[in-house]
């Protein structure tokens, strides 16, 4: 997995399919092996508990995957692939909010008002969306804890991180914000949390809190009126 303006490019450690049935083989181990995730966690990860699952052959997921690491770490690629489109589409609505104001309407206490309440309702209507997929956070959260004990999927891991917050920054940048880059340690940050605090029932998905503490953050990032003493402005769409 390389990186690339924000947006990664999958790369799979195992053994490649090269026919129509036999990537349909490979995908059904991986796509079994998620499911065995939210069912048991990565401890229950074994070629033989994977291929019953799958319902293929074991001698199916030992040709693929010549070691469980591979099987992991490529699960988890094929995961990242899975939801990639919604992390672009919450980047597309945010540069699409911003695009829509002219530089004088983002330098004004209205327009820039406006902005933090686009921005609101674009990520708590994220949070909501992935807090609501349960067993796809269980596997988020597995794999990022496996990858401590899992140096392949570390990088994996570390790169996926990065893409996300490469859309992020590219975001920021956009408003030339004087660090977009810790800016969007701030808000990765931030919807990692509120999305676990969601997941295990500290916090009601409906809860006020959440849009108090989205609104805080964007306005810590970009703020309004008197408490704006950097300009935004968007940069030239011809540059």
């Amino acid at each position: 997995m390389t990186l690339d303006s924000g947006k990664p490019e999958l790369v799979y450690q195992g053994r490649k399919a090269q026919r129509a049935d036999s990537r349909q083989r490979r995908k059904a181990i991986l796509e079994a092996t998620l499911r065995l995730i939210v069912k048991e966690g990565i401890r229950g990860i074994r070629h033989r508990a994977v291929a019953k699952e799958a319902a293929v052959p074991l001698a199916a997921t030992t040709y693929y995957f010549k070691d469980l690491d591979d099987l992991i770490s490529d699960a988890f690629t094929y995961f990242v692939e899975l939801n990639i489109d919604q992390t672009r589409s919450l980047q597309e609505e945010s540069f699409a909010a911003a695009r829509q104001l002219s530089p004088d309407q983002l330098a004004s206490v209205n327009g820039r008002r406006q902005l933090v309440q686009q921005l609101t309702r674009f990520v708590l209507s994220h949070i909501r969306a992935q807090a609501a997929n349960r067993d796809h956070r269980i596997i988020e959260l597995a794999f990022k804890n496996e990858a401590l004990r899992n140096d392949e999927l570390i990088r994996a891991v570390r790169m996926a991180y990065q893409a996300t917050e490469g859309m992020i920054v590219e975001f920021f940048e956009l408003l030339q914000l004087a660090d977009p880059v810790a800016a969007a340690q701030i808000v990765h940050g931030t919807i990692l949390n509120l999305e676990f605090q969601v997941l295990s029932g500290a916090i009601s998905i409906e809860s006020p809190l959440l849009e108090r503490a989205i609104v805080m953050m964007i306005r810590g990032l970009i703020p309004i009126g008197e408490e704006a003493s950097v300009p935004i402005r968007l940069e030239s769409k011809t540059a």
